[in-house]
């Protein structure tokens, strides 16, 4: 029910990003017992075939066989195409795991595909493996992967733990939500940004800047010396909703300006009550 349900959180993370087009494809990579018979079966299978295989597979056919399955090298592709399957070697445990999650998505109403040559790649993977997959970008199209480790807190000293997660990338996320004419959202702009002319006007600046960010006001300042313009082109680039500009005079008198960078309207403050006039 775990693995179900994480399933179904990358679903609707998924459909919620804007994201169509995406295949859910779930395998078993069984357990530590049942997974020893079907290597030897796979590496038996591969043999004949060894000097054929692409070097990274050679590597993996000495110290994890099951991920030459999931090679993306078409050649190695049509070398496994007959080769022996996990799914057919599962003990009772881990195949009544695997139909216990194809009904509880059923139930969940998430259509998937098996697909036996999804690996994952990783040793302390068990049972449960699962991709998001889509075309729309290209032959490297999974979205977002996992499934159960049971292994994982085990090998690395800890005590045994179950887990079930998936991973996704942002670059990957991002690229498949533009192929998908998604609408990526975008950060929201600063609420304020301070502009500064001279040493001592830079010293006060600093010291509202800490002051309103005490008080929840987004606000940013230069930090790479611009002029006056061109610190108010950087306003703009950040979308800050209000600039304020200060110089020796405003610390002279005391009162700062503050612009509405949408509608340009401009209005006075004292320095010593911007904060809540801010607010």
């Amino acid at each position: 029910m775990a693995d179900a349900e994480i399933i179904a959180i990358g679903h609707d993370f998924i459909k919620e990003m804007g994201i169509t087009d995406v295949e859910l494809q779930i395998n078993s990579v069984g357990c530590p017992s049942c997974r020893g018979k079907h290597r030897e079966a796979l590496k038996t299978f591969l043999k004949p075939k060894y000097d054929e295989l692409c070097p990274t597979c050679q590597e993996r056919y000495h110290t994890n066989p099951m991920r030459i399955l999931d090679c993306k090298s078409p050649i190695d592709q049509e070398l496994v195409k007959d080769a022996p399957m996990m799914l057919d070697y599962l003990c009772e445990d881990c195949a009544k795991a695997f139909e216990d999650l194809k009904a509880n998505l059923d139930a969940f109403g998430i259509e998937y595909t098996v697909n036996p040559k999804i690996v994952r790649g990783l040793d302390y993977y068990t049972k449960t493996a699962f991709e998001f997959v889509t075309t729309k970008i290209g032959a490297q199209g999974t979205v977002c992967g996992g499934g159960r480790y049971d292994g994982l807190v085990e090998e690395v000293g800890g005590p045994s733990t179950p887990g079930v997660g998936w991973g996704m990338g942002k670059e990957r996320m991002l690229m498949t939500m533009e192929a998908c004419g998604a609408e990526i959202p975008r950060e929201p702009g600063t609420d304020v940004f301070i502009a500064y002319v001279g040493e001592e006007p830079k010293k006060a600046a600093l010291k509202l800047m800490k002051e309103m960010r005490d008080a929840g006001i987004a606000v940013q300042m230069d930090v790479m010396g611009r002029s006056m313009k061109n610190q108010f082109k950087h306003a703009n680039r950040i979308e800050a909703k209000k600039t304020i500009v200060i110089g020796d005079s405003e610390l002279e008198n005391g009162r700062v300006t503050i612009k509405d960078m949408e509608s340009g309207e401009q209005t006075e403050a004292a320095m010593d009550s911007i904060v809540e006039a801010l607010k």
